[in-house]
C-alpha cells in the first residue's frame, strides 16, 4: 500500500557558493571546514528529522563532477539551487540549471551569503532571469530564500518552502513493495570491504536481505539505518563487490543500465601513461571524464595504493595517481625501488592541473643574444635584415622574436659568408623564415627554450 514519503532535496550550485554549509548549518555539524580546498568532492545524503523530514543530496560543484550533479538531479524531487549574494550566477550555477529542468523537478532558489557586504538579492533574481529562470516578482513562480549559512538567517524559511512545494507534489512509495534503492557512492574499505550508499526509493530495506543487480552481489549485513523506508539514505556493508555508482539495488535480478558504466574515447595522442586510484566511483568517474587527451588510462580502481598497483606501473611504464587514498609504506618503498612515480591529491581541480603540466609542460625560455636591425636589402626576391649584435650571441639554432613576431633564422651571413653563429658587435644578414615584416630600427632577441 503506498504511502507519503519524505521529498528527497538535491543542493545545486557552483563551487564555493555555500552548499555543504547550507548543509552544515542544517544539520549543525561541521563537514565544510574539514573538505578539502572547501569543495565538496563527492555526493554525501542525510535525513533531516525536525521540522519535517527532509532527505538531502549535497553535489559537488566542481566542473569535473558534472555526472555526479546529474545523478542527484535524477533521484531527487526538489532541487535547492544555491547562489552567492555576492558572486552571483556562474559556469556551474547555469549548469546546474540545466541540470534541474532537464530533470523535470521545481527548484527553490536559496541565495547565500546574505550576511556579506555587497550582498544583494535583486540583482541575483534579474541574473537568474537573464538564464531563464523566472523567479517571484520577476514574471515568474520560481521561490526564493535569502540565507546565510553562516548566521542561520532564513533557514526556517527555506524548511517552510521546502515543506510547501513538497505538499504540491504526491510523494509516495510502497514501505512493503519490491525494494530499489539507488546508489549514490561506493567504494572499497580496506577494513570492511566493499561499502555503498544509497537512497531508498520504493520499499524497505532491511539487514540480511539478499541484494541484486543483474545477479546476486551479497547480503545486507549491516546498515547504517535499519530498518530503512522510502526516502532514506543508507550505507550498506556486506556486498560482494564495489557495485556502480547510478545503479539500482533491488529484492530481485533485472537488467541494469547505470550511469557510471563509463568509458572514455579513446586518443591517439598518448604522451603519459596513468594508473589511477580514487576513494569512490563518483570520483573516478569525475576524473576520467576530466583527463586531458594525451593521458592514456591504463587501469582505475578504488582503494589504496597496493604493490600490484605499483607492478602494473613498472611493467607499463606507468604513473600512478592517488585520488584521496593512502598509500601504504610498503607500495611506497616498492615505487622507489620501481622507480614509479606516485602523485598524491586530495583536491579534484590541482590534481587535473598536475596532470595537465605532465603533459603540457611548461617551456622555459633563456635570452641568449640581442641585435638591431639596422638596414635592408633584397636578395632573390628575399628581404634580408641588415643586423647588428649588440649583446650575447645569436646563432642559425635559434628561435628569434621581433616585437609579438617569431620566426627562425633560416640564412644567417657575414657578407658573402654563411655561418652558424654571430658575436657581440658583429655585422650580418638574416633571412627570416617565415617571413617576418620588419622594420629598420626595431629589435631582435634570440632565444633557446628548455623543457
Amino acid at each position: 500500500m503506498t504511502q507519503p514519503r519524505p521529498p528527497i532535496v538535491v543542493i545545486l550550485g557552483h563551487v564555493d557558493h555555500g552548499k555543504t554549509s547550507l548543509l552544515d548549518a542544517l544539520r549543525k555539524t561541521n563537514i565544510a571546514t574539514r573538505e578539502a580546498g572547501g569543495i565538496t568532492q563527492s555526493t554525501r545524503a542525510f535525513q533531516l528529522q525536525s521540522p519535517v523530514t527532509v532527505t538531502f543530496i549535497d553535489t559537488p560543484g566542481h566542473a569535473a563532477f558534472s555526472a555526479m550533479r546529474t545523478r542527484g538531479g535524477q533521484i531527487a524531487d526538489i532541487a535547492i539551487l544555491v547562489v552567492s549574494a555576492v558572486d552571483g550566477v556562474m559556469p556551474q550555477t547555469k549548469e546546474s540549471i540545466t541540470t534541474i529542468k532537464e530533470a523535470g523537478i521545481p527548484m527553490i532558489v536559496a541565495i547565500n551569503k546574505m550576511d556579506l557586504p555587497g550582498a544583494s538579492a535583486d540583482t541575483i533574481k534579474a541574473q537568474l532571469t537573464e538564464n531563464e529562470v523566472l523567479v517571484e516578482g520577476y514574471g515568474g513562480d520560481v521561490p526564493t530564500v535569502p540565507i546565510s549559512a553562516k548566521t542561520g538567517s532564513g533557514l526556517p524559511e527555506l524548511l517552510e518552502m521546502i515543506s510547501l512545494v513538497s505538499s504540491l507534489q504526491s510523494l509516495v512509495s510502497d514501505p512493503s513493495g519490491p525494494l530499489e534503492c539507488v546508489i549514490l557512492e561506493s567504494h572499497l574499505d580496506a577494513r570492511r570491504g566493499p561499502i555503498a550508499t544509497g537512497i531508498v526509493k520504493n520499499g524497505t530495506l532491511k539487514t540480511g536481505q539478499e541484494l541484486f543487480l543483474d545477479k546476486p552481489v551479497g547480503k545486507a549485513k549491516a546498515l547504517s539505518v535499519d530498518p530503512a523506508p522510502p526516502s532514506t539514505p543508507v550505507e550498506i556493508l556486506g556486498l560482494t563487490s564495489v557495485v556502480p555508482v547510478g545503479s539500482l539495488l533491488t529484492s530481485t535480478i533485472q537488467h541494469q543500465d547505470p550511469t557510471s558504466n563509463f568509458k572514455r574515447p579513446p586518443s591517439n595522442h598518448t604522451i603519459l601513461n596513468v594508473i589511477l586510484k580514487a576513494d569512490v566511483l563518483g570520483s573516478l568517474e569525475a576524473i576520467t571524464f576530466s583527463l586531458p587527451a594525451e593521458v592514456n588510462l591504463v587501469s582505475s580502481s578504488t582503494g589504496e595504493v597496493l604493490e600490484s598497483d605499483v607492478l602494473s606501473a613498472a611493467s607499463t611504464n606507468s604513473q600512478i595517481i592517488a585520488f584521496n587514498v593512502k598509500v601504504p609504506a610498503s607500495s611506497a618503498k616498492l615505487a622507489d625501488v620501481d622507480k614509479v612515480k606516485i602523485h598524491t591529491f586530495n583536491i579534484i581541480y590541482e590534481l587535473l592541473d598536475a596532470l595537465d603540466k605532465l603533459v603540457h609542460p611548461q617551456s622555459l625560455e633563456t635570452i641568449v643574444g640581442e641585435a638591431q636591425i639596422i638596414a635592408e636589402f633584397k636578395i632573390d626576391a628575399l628581404r634580408v635584415a641588415g643586423c647588428k649584435c649588440t649583446s650575447g650571441e645569436i646563432s642559425k639554432s635559434n628561435t628569434i622574436k621581433i616585437g609579438d613576431k617569431q620566426a627562425r633564422i633560416k640564412s644567417l651571413k657575414m657578407g658573402k659568408t654563411e655561418v652558424e653563429k654571430v658575436k657581440t658587435g658583429q655585422e650580418f644578414g638574416a633571412v627570416f623564415a617565415p617571413p617576418v615584416d620588419f622594420k629598420i630600427g626595431e629589435n631582435i632577441i634570440a632565444v633557446i627554450t628548455n623543457g
